[in-house]
């Protein structure tokens, strides 16, 4: 399903930014949550939603973030590819020591009630989410037009970072001079099926392995296309790629 921060966007223009006015200073009121969001909330009072105006004093302001199409500071999609719309939300709590921490919590329409954190909580700030290489995966947004924002896919368990799905397209990576070998299976042991050369292309046929050790069987695009095993440390997606 498409994002519906189009929507959101869209509500708030139609609808104005109501303000307040409280010892002296105009205050805008924030976008409603939705309800999936906004009940997780009730049940977790220690959390809030992202405020720029107080966590991200000296990197961004609430215009800022509008004129970057970050905020507000959900997104709602369907990540676990069951048919109904899921939330993701930067989401800010206070540590041992008051700082704040900031996570990209999730909260799938199967489940009200329930968080699912792509990231743990942590002092480094988010300043936003966005969908990553596809629409059914979510990136926490550390920093903006960077390489460092790594992009999470639901697995069933948990969001896991740079799970490739069976169907796309990925470049095979290495070091410079050396064989890209692809394996009979998913072991290093393994017989090999063929070596590649650096960044070729390949289509993910399907996924192995598990969470911090992941292996693809490719078909790789070449003359001879070969297939076999890729381990996930290989594996690249657009134009990154590289020694």
């Amino acid at each position: 399903m498409l994002s519906d921060r189009g929507r959101w966007r869209l509500s708030i223009a139609t609808s104005g930014l109501a303000a307040t006015i409280a010892g002296g200073g105009i205050t805008a009121q924030a976008p409603t949550p939705p309800p999936l969001l906004a009940d997780l909330l009730r049940v977790q009072p220690a959390w809030r939603l992202l405020d720029p105006t107080t966590d991200l004093v000296g990197d961004y302001t609430i215009k800022q973030l509008e004129e970057l199409d970050r905020w507000p500071p959900w997104l709602e999609q369907d990540f676990d590819r069951d048919g109904r719309n899921d939330v993701a939300a930067v989401v800010v709590r206070r540590g041992e020591k008051n700082e704040s921490q900031f996570t990209v919590v999730m909260v799938h329409g199967a489940t009200p009630n329930r968080a699912v954190l792509v990231v743990p909580f942590s002092p480094q700030r988010i300043f936003g989410v966005s969908e990553g290489i596809k629409d059914d995966t979510v990136m926490p947004l550390r920093c903006a037009d960077c390489d460092a924002n790594v992009w999470y896919r639901w697995n069933g368990r948990a969001y896991e970072p740079w799970l490739h799905a069976v169907g796309e397209s990925i470049r095979i990576s290495g070091e410079t001079g050396g064989r890209l070998t692809l394996f009979e299976s998913p072991r290093t042991d393994a017989g090999r099926t063929g070596d590649v050369p650096l960044c070729a292309r390949a289509q993910v046929q399907e996924v192995g392995g598990e969470e911090n050790r992941r292996w693809y069987r490719v078909e790789v695009v070449a003359p001879s296309f070969p297939k076999g095993w890729v381990p996930q440390q290989l594996v690249r997606e657009g134009e990154e790629c590289g020694g």
